[in-house]
């Protein structure tokens, strides 16, 4: 019972509390409102009178605040959260002295029982006795009636009177000294002008793009209007201008950043401006990778901050751009956009191959575009340069090149290009020359086209082409200038070489003049010596005299020497069967000086100024016996000289012959076929008829070298054969223009046949010389050989006679007679030997100088038998023994070759009537021969490809022939592959036996093309190739042969002989190439050139 009343108690203090919270927060609403209300009214009212600035205001906004929260916390936060029991709330006991004040009757009893509770746990009867009492007394009042909630009506007035004072201001109308103030402190950091008796017009929006000027222009309007206006800037103060009618400017000069301003007129302050300062887009940084092509040999190149390239072709360019105040950006090229970005980065790559331009164009949200234009510039892979100047060297009848050539990065490749222009072919030919692969460089370059072995009237274009190593376009080349060069036709050929015949015989005669001349000085100087006992200044000069002229008699035989060598190669063209025995007899005019000679001018020249009476008579004696043995060989060289000159001329007079007999022949038979008119006929016939004038001149000239010869030809009589041929061609040129074509027929046989008369007449004579005056000659040198032999056995014969015979004996009378009579056999021998000499080329010039020992020893020798001075005149007869000995071994050699060349199977020579060559190895043809052979072969090929593809034969006959000549072609091309096997073990040995085994595989594809008659141009092609391969094979074998003959310590080309134009452009090539080292290699174009400039001007200059 006790415990539901203590319960009932608690729960109605529980009530009380609530309701005294509940009571606190009524009235702190009504406090809140009150203060709200209140200083709402206190601040706008004072910051409408006090036109208060934005701190002002800031102070007011920010107290309001402050105040209006304290009130709020205190009064209804703090309250609000007793009554949600959170927080310290008032204890039971607190609430109990609350209600104790309030009622009188309760007083402390309710604080009491709440103490006398505490203690209710104790077994003590008299608290529990005096609880019960205490509550029963205040049981029947009730704890809530302790707080009334109309108590807060007092309270209310705080809110009414401010509310009401609220309502005034708007019943009077006046609300906007509330509502601007109250607005005003709430936009507290914006400045409100003061309501001015005038306002602001600015006609354009406040931007300006960044760092750019910006002109703000004012138009005042109101009642007063102000005369002057000024700009406050960051508290700087500046004069508007004045523009009239109520309108003022101000510049904004170079705007980076936005600017706050206000305007102040008349006392006046304006709101605040700004003036906005939009950000410009831009490209902070350009970075442009240029990856040249690799064929440059160019290094990366990185560009900074610079749109403008100039880049090689191909390049491969990479750009990273970076931009700012940027939201979108594009790389637009060549007017194309190839790439966007919408950031702060943009990159882009392309490999550039024409000039080219571009823009990086960028924007953000500003509207603002900027746009940047550069332009890209290519350097094109230029085509490379080449200048070629070429040279004749006459001496070794080739052409020397000299070239430069250049490219603005490297070159690739040279060749040399000729083509070859034939009556019935063209042939296209290309030969490579080294280059050291770099942008510059000379070229030195020979040729010669006499290797070729064109035909008389053949034409050769050529022209070098160079490549550079372009790695875009592909490698291009350049051509040089054309050059042309024309094979003299047989014509010209034989005029130039009569002409040079005449040169070479012309230089012999003044040479031999020239040696009888120093002869008989030297006869008059010694004569001189002898009567003098002491040799003077004037005999001094003599000699030297003497010694001048003999060099400039070895001058002159070296210039005919030359003269001869060059006109050689004439002849060579002409094919001629006597070029054996020319090269033989070239071979004897260059050994004529010897190393004798040289060495005696030489020892003549040391001693000339210090030289004693006998020292010089000795040597003058031995340049008289050198000039004589000199002399001697000149006047045989000129009389064999003569000889071929002659048979050469009956050569080309028999070839003339021939072609005119066909070409009459072939007339004959268009006269027959009718298919040309009388006019075209006789025409032709008159163009034989000079042909046949010229025959006769060739003849007349045939007659007038025969009479220079000391030993006749027999020429025949053919004056009256010419003249016959002569009239019945006339009488077949008049009969063709009368239109007699009968008649003419009959003349032209007539001629024709006379033609062959004067042929066989001409044959014969070549034949009859061909084949007996070897034989002629070998019974005179083996007469010449009997007769040195028996001289050889008297002379030893006498020797020992002299030996075993006493001094004073009167037999040496008889002795000096033999020995004089020996004189005068050798001496018999001499003459006929010398005449044989003029003969025979065979014959060497050391043949003569053993003949003038013996000789000259026999007279020495009878004049010490005359002396009695058995010692020496026994040692002179030794040496005349000697002498003789190694004559007749020379002459016994020269002999058996003669009987081996004689007895050589016809067959195996060119042209076997005319074989006295004096090469042993006749039955083995040269390479030389083979080249010919195979020449000739081609020829007839191409002829028989022409046949074929023409007009087709009728009938068996046409067949067989066709058989026949196909199988003759086939034995000429195999007899020429077995000459050349039997040339290729010798070749083999100096390397070049794979080339030759080439050839001969190529010769029997070509035999069994030719068998098998498919004579294709692929067979013609094979053709040409064997031809150039045995070119090159007869080169290699000549430059081994050459240099077998002399010793070489290191290769290097040179010609077989050097001449002042080859000289002087072989220095030119290396100062060129000198130049060229020093070239720096990493040059701009334009630098390049300037440099290449610089140094061609060195070379000129030097």
């Amino acid at each position: 019972m006790r415990r539901n009343t203590t319960s009932e108690l608690f729960k109605k203090l529980n009530n009380f509390i609530r309701k005294y919270y509940k009571n606190q927060l009524i009235k702190g609403g009504i406090y809140s409102v009150a203060v709200l209300i209140i200083f709402f009214l206190i601040f706008s009212i004072i910051e409408h009178f006090s036109k208060a600035g934005v701190g002002v205001r800031t102070f007011f906004f920010w107290t309001y605040i402050i105040i209006n929260l304290i009130i709020a916390v205190k009064y209804i936060v703090i309250p609000l959260l007793h009554l949600l029991q959170l927080g310290e709330i008032i204890s039971h006991k607190q609430a109990a002295k609350i209600i104790g004040k309030h009622f009188n009757s309760v007083d402390d009893k309710l604080t009491n029982i709440l103490e006398l509770t505490d203690e209710e746990n104790s077994d003590n009867d008299l608290i529990i006795a005096s609880i019960d009492q205490k509550m029963a007394d205040i049981k029947p009042v009730n704890f809530n009636s302790a707080i009334d909630f109309r108590s807060n009506k007092k309270y209310v007035k705080w809110v009414l009177i401010p509310i009401l004072i609220i309502g005034l201001f708007f019943v009077s109308g006046k609300q906007y000294i509330l509502t601007e103030s109250s607005a005003r402190i709430v936009k507290h950091n914006t400045f409100f002008e003061p309501k001015a008796p005038f306002n602001y017009q600015i006609n354009e929006e406040l931007k300006c793009i960044q760092f750019e000027d910006y002109l703000l222009k004012i138009k005042v309007n109101g009642n007063e209007i102000p005369s002057k206006v000024k700009i406050v800037i960051n508290d700087n103060r500046f004069n508007l201008k004045s523009k009239g009618n109520n309108e003022f400017e101000y510049l904004f000069k170079h705007v980076n950043s936005d600017i706050d301003f206000h305007l102040l007129a008349g006392g006046y302050k304006s709101k605040l401006y700004t003036l906005k300062s939009l950000l410009q887009p831009k490209v902070v940084a350009i970075q442009v990778s240029i990856n040249h092509p690799n064929y440059t040999k160019k290094s990366k190149e990185i560009i900074l901050n610079n749109g403008d390239i100039l880049v090689s072709e191909g390049s491969v360019v990479n750009w990273s751009i970076s931009l700012q105040n940027t939201t979108n950006s594009s790389f637009v090229l060549d007017k194309k956009e190839v790439k966007i970005s919408n950031n702060d980065k943009l990159k882009f790559q392309t490999q550039i191959l024409e000039n080219s331009s571009y823009q990086i164009i960028s924007k953000n949200n500003n509207n603002l575009i900027d746009t940047l234009n550069y332009s890209i510039r290519v350097i094109k892979d230029e085509y490379p340069h080449i200048l070629v100047s070429q040279t004749y060297d006459t001496l070794n009848s080739q052409f020397i090149f000299n070239g430069e050539v250049e490219d603005d990065y490297l070159l690739e490749k040279l060749e040399f290009t000729y083509n070859i222009k034939s009556k019935d072919s063209t042939n296209n030919i290309s030969k490579s020359i080294q280059t050291n692969r770099t942008s510059k460089e000379v070229f030195f370059y020979t040729f010669n086209f006499n290797s070729l072995l064109l035909n008389p009237g053949d034409e050769v274009d050529y022209h070098f082409k160079i490549w550079d190593n372009d790695g875009v376009n592909g490698s291009k080349f350049t051509k040089s200038q054309k050059f042309k060069f024309i094979e003299a036709s047989t014509d010209d050929l034989i005029k130039k070489k009569d002409a040079e015949n005449e040169k070479t015989k012309s230089g012999l005669n003044k040479s031999i003049s020239l040696a009888e001349e120093i002869q008989k000085e030297i006869a008059e100087l010694n004569k001189t010596i002898l009567e003098k006992k002491k040799i003077g200044w004037e005999e001094k000069q003599k000699a030297k005299e003497i010694l001048k002229k003999q060099k400039q008699l070895e001058k002159q035989i070296k210039d005919t020497q030359k003269k001869n060598t060059e006109n050689l190669k004439n002849k060579e063209k002409l094919n001629s069967s006597i070029l054996e025995k020319q090269k033989k007899l070239e071979e004897l005019m260059n050994k004529v000086l010897d190393a004798e000679m040289k060495d005696l001018l030489k020892e003549m020249e040391e001693m000339m100024d210090n030289a004693d009476k006998e020292k010089l008579k000795d040597l003058l004696d031995k340049l008289d016996k050198e000039n004589v043995d000199l002399e001697r060989e000149l006047d045989r060289e000129l009389e064999l000289f003569k000889q071929l000159e002659f048979e050469q001329k009956v050569e080309e007079t028999l070839d003339k012959i021939t072609e005119l007999k066909e070409a009459q022949k072939k007339l004959q038979k268009e006269t027959e076929s009718s298919e040309k008119t009388k006019e075209e006929l006789a025409k032709a016939q008159e163009e034989l008829s000079k042909k046949m004038e010229e025959i006769k001149k060739d003849l007349q000239d045939l007659r007038k070298k025969n009479m220079d010869l000391e030993q006749k030809n027999e020429l025949p009589n053919t004056q009256k054969s010419e003249e016959d041929i002569k009239q019945e061609m006339q009488k077949s040129s008049d009969a063709l223009k009368k239109g007699q074509k009968k008649k003419s027929k009959k003349s032209q046989e007539s001629a024709i046949k006379k033609m062959e008369e004067l042929e066989d007449k001409l044959k014969s004579m070549q034949e009859s010389s061909g084949e007996n005056k070897p034989q002629e000659d070998m019974e005179t040198l083996r007469k010449i050989l009997e007769n040195l032999v028996t001289l050889s056995f008297d002379q030893e014969s006498l020797i020992t006679k002299v030996n075993n015979t006493p001094r004073n004996s009167p037999e040496f009378v008889k002795m000096v007679q033999q020995q004089n009579k020996l004189a005068d056999d050798s001496k018999i021998i001499e003459d006929s030997l010398f005449a044989l000499s003029k003969r025979v080329v065979q014959i060497q010039a050391t043949i003569n100088k053993e003949i003038a020992s013996i000789k000259s020893n026999m007279l020495k020798s009878t004049k010490e038998l005359e002396n009695r001075d058995v010692n020496k005149a026994a040692e002179r007869q030794q040496f005349v023994m000697t002498a003789t000995n190694n004559l007749a071994l020379l002459l016994s050699e020269i002999l058996e070759q003669m009987q081996k060349d004689l007895e050589m199977p016809p067959s195996k020579c060119n042209k076997p009537k005319n074989c006295n060559k004096p090469n042993p190895n006749c039955k083995k043809p040269s390479m030389s021969e083979m080249k010919k052979a195979q020449k000739k072969l081609n020829k007839e090929m191409k002829k028989g490809k022409k046949g074929k593809n023409g007009k087709k034969g009728k009938g068996e006959k046409k067949g067989e022939k066709q058989s026949k000549e196909l199988m003759q072609l086939a034995k000429q091309q195999e007899q020429i592959r077995k000459q050349l096997m039997e040339l290729r073990d010798e070749i083999g040995e100096n390397g070049e036996k794979g080339k030759i085994d080439k050839i001969i595989e190529d010769m029997e594809e070509n035999e069994r093309d030719i068998i098998n008659n498919r004579i294709t141009q692929e067979t013609i092609n094979r053709q040409e190739e064997i031809l150039s391969r045995l070119l090159e094979a007869e080169n290699a074998k000549r430059e081994q042969d050459e240099d077998d003959k002399r010793k070489a310590t290191e290769w290097e080309f040179e010609p077989d002989n050097t001449t002042e134009e080859y000289m002087e452009y072989k220095k030119k090539k290396e100062k060129e190439e000198e130049l060229l080292k020093t070239t720096p290699i990493q040059l701009t174009p334009f630098y390049k050139k300037k440099v290449n400039s610089y140094f061609n001007s060195l070379i000129k200059e030097n």
